[in-house]
């Protein structure tokens, strides 16, 4: 018979510095995890492991917790989320899969090859009004932050006036996420403004183009139908906001990492430029070694037994995504970087099961076409000063300043 979890004598993960570097982060994650495959955390528990992160995301029991943390974690039980009960990243069961159903065509990575060569272009023009010919320094974070905010742009059929508040909406839906002090009255009130005007800006943008259909993105999902379903405008707007939200900050923030980690590695910026065929390999390391979301929260929906332990409904599970894609049971030497690594694909930077990121092949294609870019462009690059990281507490996590010094090609 199983064990129910509250009785068992678990040790408590907890971080021994409150803003822990990348390597400060994953070594003290290591060693939590040889303590055993869970632990006490929070006001739930936590698991680190690459078999029972795969094993626990696959698991149709547990449910989405992100926009209920805060609450949990301030002693509010059954908490409403925070978060749009409408939205894709938090839908469960039937409604969930009908989501997917009617936009996985428009996410598909045929789709989204179809735009590689925009993606290039935007690259290029970044890197043109950022660089001069010859040899110089840049801050790379800068340069690079339109890149995710001009392509949803694109492929929502925008323009550029619009940047800036995408990039806007995209921070406060991940800082509903973050703990903040109870009664933080003008923090809330700045959220639920943000909300509202986003809210506004996507049913107008919804009606404009229900009028005038073309081939960018958002006409693709009004048309969108599977046996005479459709999404409804409210629908449309969870997607809208789904999209800006989970393809900004992540994207952007990932792109730093990458560039972070290969500059990082002696050699590696060569052995990419004389290899071209490594740079998916490379892009897929960033990811499995400094992704930007670390922890995914889950709350157990109905009771489930898993490993002999038993789960009651309301217990909440932090999953180590980061964790995961840095076990050495899974993966050999898993801190070394090698863009050949033929396991890399298994990391959990984009989740895993019913939950698995809908962005995911735009992810990818953002990455591999900007290095793709940078490699041909710059002859040699390295570190102009010590990366700053963003606090890692953060809820979507990567460099805040990246100086670069760069050789032209």
């Amino acid at each position: 018979m199983a064990t129910p979890i509250e009785n068992l004598d678990l040790p408590r993960y907890r971080m021994s510095l409150d803003n822990p570097t990348p390597g400060e982060y994953h070594d003290e994650v290591a060693a939590s995890r040889d303590n055993g495959w869970i632990q006490r955390w929070l006001c739930g528990y936590v698991v680190f492991g690459h078999d029972d992160v795969t094993a626990l995301l696959r698991e149709r029991r547990l449910h989405q917790a992100a926009g209920k943390v805060p609450a949990l974690l301030a002693g509010i039980e059954d908490p409403v989320s925070s978060l749009p009960a409408d939205d894709i990243l938090l839908a469960e069961g039937e409604k969930h899969l009908r989501l997917r159903r009617l936009v996985a065509e428009a996410f598909s990575p045929k789709s989204i090859d179809g735009l590689r060569p925009a993606i290039r272009a935007r690259v290029e023009s970044l890197v043109d009004q950022a660089t001069s010919p010859g040899a110089g320094i840049i801050e790379f974070q800068s340069m690079i932050d339109e890149l995710p905010v001009a392509v949803i742009g694109d492929m929502l059929g925008t323009g550029c006036e619009d940047f800036p508040l995408y990039s806007q909406w995209a921070e406060s839906h991940f800082q509903v996420l973050k703990s903040s002090a109870v009664g933080d009255t003008e923090r809330d009130a700045r959220l639920a403004r943000d909300a509202a005007e986003f809210d506004r800006y996507c049913v107008g943008l919804i009606e404009t183009r229900r009028r005038d259909l073309s081939t960018d993105l958002l006409s693709k999902l009004i048309v969108a139908e599977e046996a005479g379903d459709r999404l409804t405008t409210g629908e449309l707007v969870s997607l809208i906001r789904s999209f800006i939200a989970a393809g900004i900050d992540t994207t952007r923030n990932q792109l730093g990492s990458m560039m972070a980690l290969i500059l990082d590695t002696p050699g590696a910026w060569q052995r990419l430029r004389n290899d071209p065929s490594l740079v998916a390999g490379a892009v897929e390391e960033s990811l499995r070694l400094l992704n930007p979301i670390r922890m995914a929260m889950r709350l157990v929906h109905e009771p489930f037994d898993y490993r002999d332990v038993h789960f009651a409904a309301g217990t909440l599970i932090g999953i180590g995504l980061s964790g995961a894609s840095h076990d050495g049971n899974h993966f050999e030497q898993p801190d070394s970087f090698d863009p050949s690594r033929t396991n890399a694909r298994d990391h959990m930077a984009f989740s895993f099961g019913v939950h698995h990121c809908l962005g995911a092949a735009l992810a990818r294609a953002e990455l591999q076409e900007t290095l793709s870019v940078l490699l041909r462009r710059w002859e040699s690059v390295e570190l102009a000063a010590p990366v700053e990281w963003k606090h890692a507490k953060l809820p979507v996590w990567g460099p805040s300043t990246l100086r670069l010094a760069i050789q032209s090609a």
